[in-house]
């Protein structure tokens, strides 16, 4: 079998699983996902408290990310707060709407990882123990941000309409 041959039963293949042309490059197979409706519920679970944090630490000044960065004791805390607070905003909005939802399970999982740190590191919450989330929620954040990173947004998402064959 030469090299052409072997081209041609890949593409097969792709064609047989219901791949489009898109489906096959990097950026296609990000997108690219199931008939399944259930992958709503993880998507809204992980994508509204981030899309909800992240505005608050944007937008109302006692819930600042800077000094929850400055207990946690990470470096450059002038320079991570903003970012962390626009990959969580991003990162919700990507999850809820379902568009590019994998990327935002990948950028949400990481940044719980860093809220789980913060969560185990500080003893008193600079932005006073109300204001403190509990444990769980970066724990469900992240379970659920990992199931959509693997099964895809669903039926119901953005991404889904951008390729309906599959």
């Amino acid at each position: 079998m030469n090299l052409a041959e072997s081209a041609d039963m890949g593409n097969a293949t792709a064609k047989a699983r219901g791949w489009s042309e898109v489906g096959r490059t990097a950026q296609g197979r990000l997108r690219v996902t199931g008939q399944h409706r259930h992958t709503l519920l993880p998507r809204v679970v992980a994508g509204v408290p981030l899309l909800g944090i992240g505005l608050a630490h944007a937008m109302v000044p006692e819930a600042s990310m800077r000094p929850l960065v400055e207990a946690a004791g990470f470096p450059l805390a002038g320079l991570i707060s903003p970012i962390a607070v626009a990959i969580e905003i991003v990162a919700g909005l990507s999850l809820i709407l379902g568009l590019w939802a994998r990327v935002g399970g990948l950028l949400a999982i990481p940044t719980m990882l860093g809220a789980l740190y913060a969560h185990v590191v500080i003893d008193v919450w600079p932005n006073g123990p109300d204001n403190e989330p509990p444990m769980a929620l970066p724990l469900a954040v992240m379970a659920c941000a990992s199931y959509v990173v693997w099964r895809g947004a669903g039926r119901w998402s953005l991404d889904h309409r951008h390729n309906p064959e599959l």
